[in-house]
């Protein structure tokens, strides 16, 4: 028993010291003073001493009585040893140590390393939880996937050797008829100047934002081509119900939700201003993904790579007063869609690239001209940017489609007795027919007449 309490202070003892080493204290003694105040320290002394008395009260008059009376045997060496293990933790001053966050919580006895607990994390340091996710940048996230990093390197020089040069109107979407571009677009991203980025940011509202029923009137479904995509940035309220409503009315099916996750490496613990309207803190924002037409991913590689990106964007969130979107966007758009003709609405100075028509109103110059850019596209299928046997050998591809012969649609199959017995049979087939029962009163017994179908 002397040896096992032995081993029990050691680990107690090496555990406090892994506590001081952790909160930076001088010693293991000193914890109580780097965690608790003064008047905390008294009252966990006051606490220790009456659970001192209470122990030794309880632990004495039963070894006395064990020795008195002579209990040696097994049974009694085992409880004691029970009843040490059970006092120990109370012995070793469980209420010394308050807990202050979550940095002094231990994976295991002999760790180093802090409880990932990053939900707690967040509460003591303000660190968001998407902090501690790993290789989220565009150079390092394909490092261990080496077949995906060739392939994302092949795409990129293909899209700059086949985007046109960068295009852009100053005009505010309100007031400009959209049909004086002239053209179709394959696909159409938008990202209206919405109140709720003004209440989060803190931009004054003299600035003109935009309502959904004023998103809803642009006539979106006139400048898109028969199969297209629209990307619709929502941010994280009412825009979720509402975006979808918008899509619908362009003629848009959703079928994707690309989700912005926000970390705040460089500001931990400083949010924007709260959300009203918000229950919780808001830290990403939505981007509806919309199809017109009919693309399926097994037959239309022409129009589209599918796979190829995931559905999340995890960046560094904006300064106060920053509405500016992740650049990760375009090259998960570019990477999906073949096609070129790009329509970017309520872009911006800072949004400008090849490729890309840029529209919006705060933009401070103007090239566009609709014969010139339309030009671009006079020849059949210009409109692809086409795709190299490297790519297409690396791409992910979705399993070709079964033929009918192969879902079992060829010649009947009979059962055990022949063609004309079980489920593949004639018989079979004539049994599943409406008329199967004839007249009420059809079976006559078992060597009776049949009326639902002609005896053999």
């Amino acid at each position: 028993m002397n040896s096992r309490l032995q081993e029990i202070r050691e680990r107690q003892k090496l555990r406090r010291q892994l506590l001081a080493q952790q909160l930076g204290a001088e010693s293991a003694d000193s914890i109580g003073a780097v965690l608790n105040s003064k008047d905390e320290l008294k009252e966990i002394e006051e606490t220790r001493e009456i659970c001192r008395a209470s122990y030794d009260s309880l632990t004495l008059p039963s070894k006395r009585k064990a020795q008195v009376e002579g209990e040696d045997t097994e049974e009694a060496v085992e409880a004691q040893k029970d009843e040490v293990e059970v006092q120990q933790p109370e012995e070793s001053n469980p209420y010394e140590e308050v807990y202050k966050d979550s940095s002094t919580f231990l994976k295991g006895t002999q760790s180093l390393n802090p409880h990932n607990d990053y939900c707690q994390h967040f509460v003591d340091t303000g660190h968001r939880p998407q902090n501690f996710i790993r290789d989220v940048g565009l150079a390092d996230r394909f490092e261990e996937y080496p077949k995906l990093r060739e392939l994302i390197r092949l795409k990129d020089e293909l899209i700059a050797s086949t985007n046109i040069p960068p295009m852009y109107l100053q005009a505010d979407p309100e007031h400009f008829d959209l049909h004086d571009l002239k053209s179709e677009f394959d696909v159409i991203l938008l990202e209206p100047p919405l109140e709720e980025y003004y209440r989060e940011s803190g931009i004054s509202h003299t600035e003109r934002f935009w309502t959904w029923d004023d998103i809803m009137r642009l006539e979106i479904e006139e400048i898109s081509a028969q199969r297209s995509f629209v990307f619709l940035w929502c941010g994280s309220g009412e825009g979720l119900d509402l975006g979808r409503m918008c899509l619908r009315k362009w003629g848009f099916r959703r079928c994707e939700d690309i989700c912005w996750i926000k970390t705040n490496k460089n500001n931990p613990g400083k949010t924007k201003a709260m959300d009203p309207k918000a229950v919780f803190q808001r830290t990403k924002e939505h981007c509806l993904m919309g199809i017109k037409g009919t693309v399926r991913r097994s037959t239309d590689g022409d129009f589209i790579h599918a796979n190829v990106d995931i559905d999340l964007i995890i960046t560094e969130e904006p300064e106060m007063g920053n509405v500016e979107k992740p650049v990760e966007i375009f090259h998960i758009i570019e990477h999906f869609c073949l096609g070129r003709r790009r329509l970017h609405l309520f872009g911006r100075d800072s949004t400008i690239r090849p490729g890309w028509l840029t529209v919006g109103p705060t933009l401070t110059n103007t090239n566009f001209n609709p014969e010139a850019y339309a030009s671009h596209f006079s020849l059949p299928d210009s409109h692809l940017s086409g795709c190299t046997e490297e790519v297409e050998r690396l791409r992910p591809k979705s399993p070709p489609a079964k033929l009918k012969s192969d879902r079992g649609g060829g010649p009947p199959r009979g059962g055990r007795g022949g063609p004309n017995v079980g489920r593949g049979g004639d018989r079979g087939r004539e049994r599943n027919r409406p008329s199967f029962r004839g007249d009420r009163g059809g079976f006559r017994g078992r060597g009776g007449s049949h009326r639902g179908f002609q005896p053999r």
